[in-house]
């Protein structure tokens, strides 16, 4: 499917943390004086027509670098760009979140396609601390549809979506024993025959905003789970300490 995915897993240095986009912007500027650097974030694109008026610049030859977040790899013709490069991939491959493995791929494969699509052949570099990654080996192959299938396999071995249905019942409060406390009772007025639950276990972000929040996850088959929650919603509103934090349940999640 891609022919410009190369076999190239670029280890970043040891003793490097991940960089930020100010400090990759500068450290580019530093290493290649006279080429101009171009940075696109939503901090940086403020402007209505700033991100197209960019793209016009780098269409019409300009030499330059490009550096940014995930806004530069869906669907832009760069006809002149033949090195694209993905930075520190390698939390995505150790993430709680159990779809990080899914959006790797879709932004390797995003990413890798902007280079070489004129005349000239492309690039792609991959930077990671893990080359040895059986998810990354398979990347290597270029084979997404076969990647798509192991990722299917390995979802309905564990229960997750889309072979069974999750929801999370999330709760935060600025102490993390009012949210945990409630969670609890919550498991329990939620406890019906083919539903599981797990938890209260920390959210992936434990602590934002000065709020500690936990979640509770839920899952069954879709409607043991819809009437599940159907049937005990106004019960959850009753239960004590629900006053005390801040609750809401999410059916079929995005974000973990």
């Amino acid at each position: 499917m891609i022919d410009r995915l190369q076999d190239r897993l670029l280890a970043p240095p040891a003793s490097r943390n991940c960089l930020d986009l100010n400090a990759l912007e500068g450290l580019l500027a530093e290493r290649f004086p006279g080429i101009a650097v171009h940075r696109v974030d939503r901090d940086s694109m403020s402007g209505r027509h700033a991100f197209e008026e960019l793209l016009d610049q780098v269409r019409a030859g300009e030499r330059c670098i490009v550096v940014g977040t995930q806004m530069l790899a869906k669907g832009h013709h760069l006809p002149g760009v033949t090195l694209a490069v993905m930075l520190d991939v390698d939390q995505a491959l150790f993430s709680a979140d159990f779809r990080a493995p899914e959006r790797l791929a879709q932004a390797v494969f995003q990413v890798s396609g902007r280079a070489g699509r004129a005349e000239r052949p492309g690039e792609f570099v991959l930077q990671t601390r893990h080359p040895e990654h059986a998810l990354l080996r398979q990347l290597l192959t270029g084979d997404y549809l076969g990647l798509a299938r192991l990722q299917l396999e390995e979802r309905r071995a564990a229960g997750l979506p889309p072979a069974r249905a999750l929801a999370l019942l999330r709760a935060e409060a600025h102490q993390p024993d009012p949210p945990q406390a409630f969670l609890k009772r919550a498991a329990a007025a939620l406890s019906v025959p083919g539903v599981d639950i797990a938890g209260p276990i920390p959210a992936v972000m434990s602590r934002r905003a000065g709020y500690w929040r936990f979640q509770l996850w839920l899952q069954g088959r879709r409607p043991n789970l819809v009437a599940a929650i159907g049937d005990r919603l106004d019960d959850l509103h009753q239960l004590p300490g629900a006053r005390r934090v801040r609750w809401h349940l999410d059916v079929d999640p995005i974000e973990l």
